[in-house]
């Protein structure tokens, strides 16, 4: 998994960064076969493994991980700040491994998946009587494997995500298409969006990171952050149900919570500003039971952002 990324000009890229990025696919080749072969607790474990290493003697954005949970937890000592963030190394380790392992051990995954809570129900409820709905998540447990948990639940699921590069970003569309997703992608969507929705589908997008043009400042975890406003002008646009969703690791493996948001007795609803400060409440609360699961590695916490607007 990886934090959304732009994607680079590759006639503008120069010979140096060209080889850096050939040695860099073919490294990840080497781990993706070398996961894929491993049995499955002998690559969960690695996973956790590189982890582990990522964060000392690596130390890859180990400032940020710390500096941002001592922010947003302010009760919390240095010895949970440290703790936590060794949790979150392991964690996302683990589910980079399983990523990595391909499909047949992600459907086998997948097929464990407890949905307690009944998200698949209430969606195909909203599909009927409503024609569609919209899932916003946050970079909480497994966002990857979210939409495909709900697809394996027999929803037609249309995910919007970022574009990658390389091999990694060849991975993962093809990862996506195997396990039965609609892909489309954030910089030619809202049309598509639209239509996917009209035409009786779920539509499905991680929302949470810092957001530019489209977004409002919103409160989370006790600081403005600027967030898109996508999600909820989705929903008020195709008058379709707006639920938070996550997918997130338990003893047991995966776990399903979701909570509808509420958007207003109107067809309008109250606004997308309101409604985004809800499903921002819901993930703050899932954050807070499982700290150790949340991408503390992106910097969520960024300057006004030139082009957001109030809604």
């Amino acid at each position: 998994m990886t934090a959304a990324t732009g994607l680079a000009d590759p006639g503008r890229r120069s010979a140096g960064a060209r080889l850096g990025g050939a040695l860099a696919d073919g490294a990840l080749t080497g781990l993706h076969l070398g996961l894929r072969a491993a049995p499955e607790p002998l690559a969960l474990a690695a996973g956790r493994a590189l982890g582990t290493l990522s964060r000392a003697p690596l130390r890859v954005r180990r400032r940020v991980v710390e500096a941002q949970l001592a922010a947003s937890f302010p009760g919390a000592g240095p010895r949970w700040v440290r703790a936590t963030a060794r949790a979150c190394y392991r964690h996302f380790g683990q589910e980079v491994a399983l990523l990595m392992g391909g499909p047949p051990r992600i459907e086998r995954m997948l097929a464990r998946v407890v949905d307690e809570a009944g998200l698949g129900p209430r969606l195909r409820t909203a599909v009927a009587e409503r024609g569609g709905a919209v899932i916003v998540s946050g970079h909480l447990g497994n966002w990857e494997l979210g939409a495909a948990a709900v697809r394996a639940s027999g929803v037609g699921v249309t995910t919007i995500v970022q574009r990658q590069r390389g091999a990694f970003g060849r991975r993962l569309h093809d990862m996506r298409s195997r396990l039965g997703l609609e892909v489309l992608y954030r910089d030619a969507a809202a049309r598509p969006a639209l239509s996917a929705l009209h035409s009786g589908r779920t539509l499905a997008l991680v929302a949470d990171q810092h957001a530019g043009r489209g977004s409002a400042p919103v409160e989370f975890l006790r600081r403005t952050a600027w967030t898109s406003l996508g999600p909820a002008r989705l929903c008020l646009a195709a008058d379709v149900p707006l639920f938070f969703a996550a997918l997130v690791r338990d003893r047991s493996g995966y776990r399903i919570v979701h909570e509808e948001i509420d958007r207003g007795r109107s067809r309008t609803g109250t606004g997308a500003a309101e409604i985004t400060k809800r499903w921002v409440r819901a993930l703050e609360r899932q954050i807070e039971a499982r700290p150790e699961q949340y991408f503390w590695f992106h910097r969520r916490w960024k300057r006004a952002a030139p082009g957001g607007e109030d809604a």
